[in-house]
């Protein structure tokens, strides 16, 4: 439904900015949810890119599109902005996404950037930068509204309502003593129902559940799930308050723990995003145990069924060879199918990405395709000191080629036609790879051998 949207969203201002409506683009842009004019604007490169972004009125929006871009699509805005434009929506961001987008950035622009905030706000953003990107400390922002155990609930809401215009996170308040130690917690709503001349320290609750700087990302993930925190406060060693992770964040880590799991399980290492050298690096490793498995079923087979080559026949070695190209273009298919399923499930494939991630598959399959036929070939030389496996490795080479594609391909097709990927995808690859197994292996044989 949202992918739907989005597509709409990203066909109707395309039509318009061809067209040159200017006007009605910065219509449909005042009545869009910055999150989906982010996602559509994604779509474009280049100087339409540029141009659109800049149709947005609201230098305050931009800044929040900024931030939901993707890493590559944020570095290629951040390439076409002038100096000043990118000050600007800088002094704009959140600090915990204005920290991720300067860490990407080169050290020249993010010094100039740092230099041009205000020093409280420089700080800030240059201490979030010094954390690792897993840990608690990388996830917080600075955002966050403290406030001494000895102000009254009268003088807390005045505070609140002095930072209206700021980006201070107000879910929670979060109370603290003389040395910004954090002692205790409370929400609005229990701020609201309070009487105005309470102090914080006899409203709030004092048993406050926090994490370290240096707690590991998953592990924050995990707190704020169980307990359904909207914001979790981080703490140093001394327990000083020195930030606030927020529930968006927290979400965004779940999601990326899934795509590891779902990546993970399915032996693809890396989603869509990497290049075919990383995923050449990540599979390579699981098609070698595989093909490794399929030698050991081959010489089970020969050894147990067909006795000495001599006596067993060019039919023993076809069909001792079975389980070594099912299980090769298993795994290749299974890797190609993993990738696309995990884009499709980010909502990140449309049919230019389609193009590109089977462009990727096929080079990836090539070089597997090439590594793999030449290891079954000299297998085949060493193990019976003749050429007798010289058309099945051809037969193992165009087994994974068309094992890769397809899988890479039925998960994008049972997509467009509404159904889940991740449950069709897999019945329909392993019924096809095996049906186009069969063919290949036999198929070679009768065919290139007769």
């Amino acid at each position: 439904m949202i992918e739907d949207r989005t597509k709409l969203l990203a066909q109707t201002i395309q039509k318009l900015h061809h067209r040159g409506a200017r006007l009605n683009i910065q219509k449909v842009f005042l009545k869009t949810h910055t999150a989906d004019i982010a996602e559509a604007l994604q779509t474009f490169e280049g100087e339409d890119l540029i141009a659109l972004f800049k149709m947005v009125v609201s230098i305050e929006d931009r800044a929040q599109i900024i931030s939901y871009f993707e890493e590559e699509k944020q570095a290629e805005l951040v390439s076409l902005l002038q100096e000043e434009e990118l000050i600007q929506l800088a002094r704009l961001m959140e600090s915990d996404d204005l920290a991720d987008l300067l860490g990407r950035l080169d050290d020249e622009i993010s010094n100039t950037v740092l230099q041009s905030l205000d020093s409280q706000d420089s700080e800030d953003v240059a201490d979030l930068m010094g954390y690792p990107e897993d840990s608690a400390g990388g996830l917080m922002s600075s955002d966050y509204l403290a406030l001494d155990k000895s102000m009254t609930v009268e003088q807390t809401i005045q505070a609140i309502q002095a930072e209206q215009d700021s980006n201070i996170i107000l879910f929670y308040i979060y109370v603290v003593n003389d040395n910004d130690q954090l002692i205790g917690v409370l929400s609005l709503k229990q701020l609201l129902l309070s009487h105005t001349k309470q102090t914080l320290g006899e409203v709030m609750f004092p048993d406050v559940l926090s994490v370290n700087v240096e707690t590991d990302s998953e592990e924050v993930a995990k707190t704020v799930e169980r307990y359904d925190f909207l914001s979790m406060p981080v703490v140093d060693e001394s327990n000083k308050l020195v930030g606030v992770i927020t529930v968006d964040d927290v979400i965004d880590v779940i999601r990326e723990e899934a795509e590891e799991d779902l990546m993970t399980m399915g032996q693809a290492g890396l989603d869509s995003g990497a290049s075919v050298f990383e995923h050449f690096k990540a599979r390579c490793p699981w098609l070698v145990f595989s093909y490794i498995g399929g030698i050991l079923c081959y010489g089970i087979i020969w050894n147990y069924v067909s006795g000495p080559l001599s006596d067993g026949g060019a039919l023993w070695v076809l069909t001792a060879m079975i389980p070594l190209i099912l299980t090769i273009g298993a795994t290749s298919g299974s890797q190609a199918a993993t990738t696309t399923i995990t884009a499709i499930r980010l909502g990140s494939v449309d049919n230019k990405e389609i193009l590109e991630l089977l462009s990727k598959e096929f080079k990836l399959s090539l070089m597997f395709a090439l590594i793999f036929a030449v290891v079954t070939f000299g297998f085949g030389h060493y193990a019976f000191g003749g050429d007798s496996l010289a058309i099945l490795s051809l037969s193992i080479a165009l087994q994974i080629v068309i094992s890769m594609l397809i899988g890479a391909g039925t998960p994008a097709l049972i997509s467009r036609l509404g159904v889940n990927p991740m449950i069709a995808s897999v019945p329909i690859f392993t019924v096809l790879a095996d049906v186009s197994a069969m063919i290949i292996l036999f198929g070679s044989v009768y065919g290139f051998g007769s």
